[in-house]
């Protein structure tokens, strides 16, 4: 029986943005235009066309009800992503 293990990978962070699903308590959200209230299990954004490739959890402890997404996407831990992401743009905002 397989179970749930952290690997960590190196991931091209805008692609990740563009094509990100990010769970909420009540919905999802669309990282890349930030359109809300997504279904939990939508594979494309209606507002911008984005593809979801990846999907995160705002609280990890919501695992188990996107099971129905194994295999459909690759899950990602959001914070970790969302901690690199704010420390890339800081560092871009400082190179100008």
């Amino acid at each position: 029986m397989a179970e749930w293990v952290r690997v960590y990978e190196k991931l091209p962070l805008e692609e990740v943005k563009k094509t990100l699903l990010v769970q909420g308590d009540l919905s999802a959200e669309c990282f890349n235009c930030h359109k809300v209230g997504l279904k939990r299990d939508a594979l494309e954004c209606p507002q911008c066309g984005a593809k979801f490739k990846y999907f995160g959890l705002r609280k990890p402890s919501h695992l188990k009800p996107v099971r129905h997404l194994e295999g459909r996407v690759k899950f990602i831990d959001f914070e970790d992503f969302s901690k690199e992401f704010k420390r890339q743009k800081a560092k871009n905002l400082l190179d100008i």
